[in-house]
């Protein structure tokens, strides 16, 4: 079980990697390519990629860090109830595996309220710091 949380955290850290630098092996239309190697030979015209897509603010990037994790914890999640219940199927009644499969799920619940909850509180977070910034 450990090898395949292993796996799956590291397969969920190179994958955003790869396709960003897919993403970026672009070629823009002066010749250049996004990655920034002038393919040209003249040094202009480099283009970099902003990080901050969303609004160019940091609150923004952030909320959309969030937003990022947020959209694998759910797969996770929904993966983990899968096997929860393959756990309860597979336990053919025996308690010390309906056990196993109880406590399984229960923290799936409590990993998927750290989720809603996160969520919660960044919301709040946000709508605290826009009352401050308009009433101050």
């Amino acid at each position: 079980m450990r090898t395949f949380a292993i796996a799956t955290f590291v397969l969920f850290l190179l994958a955003p990697m790869t396709l960003a630098q897919a993403e970026t092996s672009g070629v823009d239309t002066s010749g250049t390519t996004i990655s920034g190697v002038d393919t040209t030979g003249s040094g202009q015209n480099v283009m970099l990629i902003n990080p901050l897509q969303g609004g160019g603010s940091l609150e923004s990037f952030l909320l959309n860090i969030l937003a990022f994790i947020i959209r694998i914890g759910t797969i996770i999640v929904i993966l983990m109830m899968v096997f929860v219940g393959y756990k309860f199927v597979v336990a053919q009644g025996e308690p010390a595996k309906i056990t196993e499969a109880r406590a399984m799920l229960l923290w799936t619940v409590v990993g998927a309220l750290i989720l809603l909850g996160s969520q919660a509180i960044a919301i709040g977070i946000k709508a605290t710091v826009q009352a401050l910034s308009v009433g101050g």
